[in-house]
């Protein structure tokens, strides 16, 4: 689309560039600032609603630890996943579960390793911020190489801004590559967003969670990884803001889902000036896993004390079936540790709960059995 075809309220212009023109954003923050319909400000209060009760029921249970490690696991395989990846939670558990040495098939591994990257850095970013550290150009550099560590493309930089164009391949058949901004435009325009940032923003915290990450998605300050980079920025910004006091939500499952969706609705802000669209859909995946998360949280809960009831008892069958939301993904040799039995106890653990259909074996081996925990994990995923 040519420069002189977007509208007044666009945010930012094309520039003519061999063979399609590039996107300029205008800097952060948005001039003239933005009147919120009420259709968006209910939307925000339902979301910030739905955040809180999360919040409210995840710390009262029992497994609080388990829940922040599952659903940050889960949010890194969704992450990836967006991305090509092909991996599953339940490869995040096993890898966690392996001792040094197990070899895995290349290809996985490569995905899994993603998955594991994104674990790794936004947990490191979480540290950062809960120790009172703010989100700066610095901070978002050091995860772009956690990120992006043995699994970047030859030629990549890695943990510095891009040197080169790049073109973004539109999800409609026909449709011209967005290309994001040139190289030498990229340190002024992050330079905005980390001053937005450190601001406090203009509107409430959820709305400018959506602000920030369509900006630095259509800046595209990396050669790879943008993406990844960008979700995980969300919850970051959020905590930071006190709306997320943990990261009980992960909206990367919603991106996931409605994937056409999340780039045209970013698109037709850069074309068209369409915040409020882009509001909605974003505040809608805020609402949404929110809700979902609250429904896990209480499913588990509801778990944790049919385990206690149905196993009161004092056997290590008892005690470690009262344990399985804390250790969804073990081995028998693992329970020798968890329990402090011998391994032919570990092993009559394991027989027991199987036979009661609590876990399953997942290898199909018949030596270095691995085992999940059948409800935890229907929950989970």
């Amino acid at each position: 689309m040519p420069t002189e075809e977007l509208p007044e309220n666009a945010p930012g212009e094309y520039v003519p560039y061999h063979p399609n023109p590039y996107y300029s954003p205008e800097t952060l923050p948005i001039e003239p600032k933005l009147d919120l319909s009420t259709e968006t400000q209910d939307l925000v209060a339902d979301a910030a609603y739905q955040i809180g009760r999360v919040d409210g029921i995840s710390s009262t249970v029992d497994f609080s630890a388990v829940l922040y490690t599952s659903l940050i696991r889960l949010e890194a395989v969704e992450s990836a996943r967006i991305e090509g990846a092909d991996v599953a939670y339940q490869d995040i558990e096993a890898y966690h579960t392996k001792h040094p040495g197990d070899g895995t098939d290349s290809k996985v591994e490569k995905d899994l390793k993603e998955a594991l990257n994104y674990e790794t850095a936004l947990t490191y970013g979480l540290s950062k911020i809960e120790s009172g550290a703010p989100i700066t150009l610095s901070l978002l550099k050091e995860l772009h190489s956690m990120l992006l560590e043995d699994v970047r493309n030859e030629g990549d930089v890695v943990g510095e801004f891009r040197e080169h164009m790049v073109h973004l391949t539109s999800p409609q058949p026909g449709e011209r590559p967005f290309v994001p901004p040139s190289p030498e435009g990229l340190s002024g325009l992050m330079q905005s967003l980390e001053s937005y940032v450190q601001m406090g923003g203009q509107y409430h915290p959820l709305v400018d969670a959506a602000v920030i990450h369509y900006f630095f998605e259509t800046v595209h300050p990396f050669s790879d990884g943008n993406g990844r980079l960008g979700r995980l920025l969300i919850i970051l910004y959020l905590t930071s803001k006190g709306y997320l006091e943990s990261p009980y939500i992960y909206p990367s499952a919603y991106f996931n889902r409605h994937k056409v969706e999340y780039v045209e609705r970013m698109r037709a802000v850069s074309d068209g000036g369409a915040w409020e669209e882009w509001f909605r859909f974003f505040l809608e995946g805020l609402r949404s896993q929110a809700e979902r998360s609250y429904d896990r949280t209480h499913r588990l809960r509801v778990l944790q004390a049919r385990y206690e009831k149905e196993y009161s008892g004092s056997t290590s069958t008892d005690r470690f079936a009262r344990q399985l939301l804390q250790y969804p993904y073990f081995t028998a040799p693992d329970l020798v540790e968890y329990l402090g039995v011998s391994r032919r106890t570990a092993y009559k653990v394991v027989e027991d709960l199987e036979s009661d259909g609590l876990i399953e074996e997942v290898t199909g081996k018949k030596r270095g059995k691995e085992y999940k925990a059948v409800d935890v994990f229907d929950i989970l995923e």
